[in-house]
């Protein structure tokens, strides 16, 4: 070989090393640029985005999608994909197919059963395919790069690909770790939620227990107090009787008792008693219900008037209402009788009247309670003019332990609680409807006449 032809070699020779240094350059450039967009990225379909733009900017494809293998290594399911449309729900493909066992660069797809069986019709009209398995500590995926040419990937391309492997498998890596830390965050807290309800459930039991204590130790002077009332309200009306009779009998009386004011006294004692026994009923009242919410009966199944039911909830609501709303009842002329525990519906409707309550904050609200007869149920609307429930709540405001008020104010088990009531009722429960000017909540239970 003359000297002319063995510079002429080794400037090819030159120019094809520069061209390989000049690729890796750009190819590292872009894994460098690449991991640090993906890492960047806090969603992860914008992960999969800018992972596959990286990609593309090497190798051009017509589609691409990353394969991940199931637990049991028996079924497998599109991970991520461009374009989007490349998502069935699973693919009939398990550890033993080719794609998790080596790196392939199939010409004609249309020529392999195995593929043909295996992933169609996800792939159907892409005519050659690079792939490439990736493996991490969690799991097994495959790369899957699509062309609707015949042959549209060279061994070039092969190589390339093989050297993002463990660019790629890094990737994944990050985001099984991201996903890791996610449902740790979440369990976590959900311990707490769950810490602070059970810390909350013990306080309420102390506070049940000092309840019935309380109730207890005033129920026996209440009863003095009001059977003194009663008495002295007899012992008036004979003083009132004797006074009577006394100035008609001797008219010369009637100026002294005139300027002593002695007929608003006898009325006004007889309103002061009234008032006075009309208090001691309601403390009486008072008294017997936190008697029946220290110690309920869970367990015994009775015919009930929802009516009264309704009536004697509104009541024990009434003083923390009162101040901030307005409430309204319709109820039918006739009884809704149904068949049920009586404390614990009655849980549901206190519940519900809470909840509505705590839900205005102008001080100015309106509570309304409808309850109608509905094709053999009895439906009870319970309707508030407050803020409304924000539209990301409301897929789980019957969750367990989801609470949207602050910590300290609610447990996030009160409408849980209430739908598995109403649930064992043979009824239901439901928001129907919320929007800033208010909720509906719709509790259904059968009538009597349906069971």
């Amino acid at each position: 070989m003359t000297t002319p032809e063995l510079w002429q070699e080794k400037i090819l020779q030159l120019t094809y090393e520069k061209q390989q240094l000049e690729q890796f350059r750009h190819l590292n450039e872009l894994l460098s640029s690449g991991l640090a967009a993906i890492l960047s990225s806090e969603q992860h379909d914008t992960l999969f985005s800018k992972l596959f733009d990286v990609v593309n900017d090497v190798i051009a494809y017509d589609a691409i999608l990353i394969v991940q293998l199931a637990e049991d290594q028996r079924k497998a399911q599109v991970l991520a994909s461009a374009p989007a449309t490349l998502e069935p729900a699973a693919l009939n493909i398990d550890a033993n197919c080719p794609l998790f066992q080596q790196d392939l660069n199939l010409f004609n797809l249309a020529m392999l059963d195995w593929w043909q069986q295996q992933l169609l019709p996800l792939t159907a009209g892409y005519q050659s395919a690079l792939t490439y398995p990736l493996h991490t500590p969690q799991s097994s995926y495959a790369l899957i790069l699509l062309s609707r040419r015949l042959g549209a990937f060279s061994a070039n391309s092969a190589a390339i690909l093989r050297s993002f492997s463990t660019f790629i498998a890094s990737t994944l890596s990050q985001l099984e770790k991201r996903k890791l830390q996610e449902e740790r965050d979440k369990l976590r807290a959900q311990q707490h939620r769950i810490e602070q309800s059970l810390l909350r459930q013990e306080k309420m039991a102390a506070i049940g227990q000092l309840a019935a204590g309380v109730a207890h130790e005033l129920n026996n002077p209440l009863g003095f107090i009001y059977c003194n009332l009663n008495t002295l309200k007899h012992y008036l009306a004979q003083y009132d009787s004797f006074i009577g009779h006394s100035l008609s009998e001797h008219p010369d009386l009637a100026a002294k008792a005139s300027a002593l004011q002695l007929d608003y006294i006898r009325q006004e004692s007889q309103d002061l008693i009234e008032e006075s026994l009309a208090g001691a009923r309601r403390a009486r009242d008072i008294i017997n219900n936190l008697r029946t919410f220290s110690h309920p009966d869970e367990k015994t199944m009775q015919d009930i008037d929802l009516c009264s039911l309704l009536k004697d909830t509104v009541r024990i609501a009434q003083t923390q209402v009162k101040h901030n709303a307005r409430l309204v009842l319709d109820l039918p002329d006739i009884p809704a009788m149904l068949h049920g525990n009586t404390t614990q519906l009655g849980q549901v409707l206190l519940n519900l009247l809470v909840n509505a309550n705590q839900a205005i904050t102008n001080g100015k609200g309106e509570i309304r309670l409808i309850l109608r007869s509905d094709s053999g149920q009895w439906l009870l609307q319970i309707t508030d003019n407050g803020n409304g429930i924000a539209e990301q709540a409301v897929a789980h405001i019957f969750e367990p332990f989801f609470t949207t008020k602050p910590v300290g104010q609610g447990t996030g088990l009160g409408l849980s609680l209430s739908r598995a009531i109403a649930e064992q009722h043979g009824g239901s429960l439901t928001l129907a409807s919320t929007s800033s000017a208010g909720s509906c909540f719709e509790l259904k239970l059968p009538a009597l006449e349906t069971r």
